[in-house]
């Protein structure tokens, strides 16, 4: 990755196989990672009972004077590879919902501590162990998708984490799983991870992201679009309040998004066109399922589920799931 890279290695002492992340030898990299390791530490002290699912720390440590190294337990594959290994098919919901509540689980943790991840997305989630069964793919006829034997994750990626003291107005997260109110450059919380859960969490039922997009408007346009709701006005109009509103981004004067007369080009509405709302995408006896996904990825943050509150929708109480 962009600091450093991850090597298997074991333990000289114990003869255990743990991952190793070596940092690159550039001072900013090293505090990046340093700070890292902070939080880790503080979750690993609050969470004895290893409740929190997050990847455990296990140490650090030089190398050779310049690369930064954090030892922690090893992990298997991210679920970014894992469904494009799949040819990007989505899982069986009841995969689904087993990762999702550990997800929320761990989520709900994290905030109560007062810890936002920051960059939550695909590829800083793990499965423990990434070995599968094929199997019938439920809403894909003539097709094998991969159910995976252990449905257990851990978070991973802690170096962008922030305490509420350290919270900034800047852009955090990688764009495909960044919360509106971040593209539109407004304050944020924790509310911004519940956003990108929700991300995460529709792509592992369609097993590709719901928003693929590289541009700010764009990616404003396909959310309306997916989400069959526009941008809150209230939102709109703070954005142009500020002195610093992202570059592209156009609204009118009651709040809409300007759209598509402010599109970056035909191809971006072309491609928002193409995109058919989550409601027609999840299959009508998966209701519970969509609920929670529309409380998840409400574009309020003042109004999306919190982790706590997302752990006792229906979704989660229900029996037995009819794929």
């Amino acid at each position: 990755g962009t600091f450093g890279r991850v090597l298997r290695c074991q333990d000289t002492a114990t003869k255990e196989t743990v991952a190793v992340k070596v940092i690159k030898g550039v001072r900013r990299y090293s505090e990046h990672a340093e700070a890292e390791a902070e939080v880790l530490s503080e979750i690993l002290r609050l969470d004895p009972e290893r409740q929190s699912l997050c990847v455990q720390l296990l140490g650090t440590f030089m190398h050779s004077r310049q690369h930064y190294c954090i030892v922690f337990e090893p992990l298997d594959t991210s679920v970014r590879d894992f469904l494009k290994a799949n040819d990007n098919m989505g899982l069986y919901l009841s995969d689904v919902r087993q990762m999702s509540k550990q997800l929320l689980k761990s989520l709900a943790f994290l905030h109560l501590i007062g810890i936002t991840h920051t960059d939550l997305k695909c590829r800083n989630i793990m499965l423990r162990d990434g070995s599968y069964d094929p199997a019938p793919h439920p809403r894909v006829e003539n097709t094998l998708t991969r159910r995976p034997r252990s449905c257990r994750i851990a978070v991973i990626d802690f170096g962008g984490a922030v305490f509420p003291d350290e919270r900034h107005g800047g852009l955090v997260g990688t764009r495909q799983f960044r919360a509106p109110e971040v593209v539109m450059g407004l304050p944020w919380d924790e509310s911004s991870d519940i956003w990108s859960a929700g991300c995460i969490i529709a792509m592992l039922y369609l097993g590709q992201r719901p928003f693929s997009v590289h541009e700010d408007m764009e990616h404003l346009a396909m959310m309306e679009r997916i989400l069959d709701r526009e941008v809150p006005p209230w939102m709109a109009r703070q954005a142009l309040a500020c002195d610093d509103m992202p570059e592209g981004l156009a609204f009118r004067d009651d709040g809409s998004l300007e759209w598509p007369s402010a599109a970056p080009d035909e191809d971006a509405i072309e491609r928002v066109n193409e995109l058919q709302p989550l409601k027609e995408q999840v299959r009508p006896h998966h209701s519970s399922f969509l609920e929670i996904l529309l409380g998840l990825l409400d574009m309020d943050p003042g109004k999306r589920l919190t982790a706590a509150a997302g752990l006792q929708k229906p979704f989660f109480a229900e029996g037995s799931i009819l794929e």
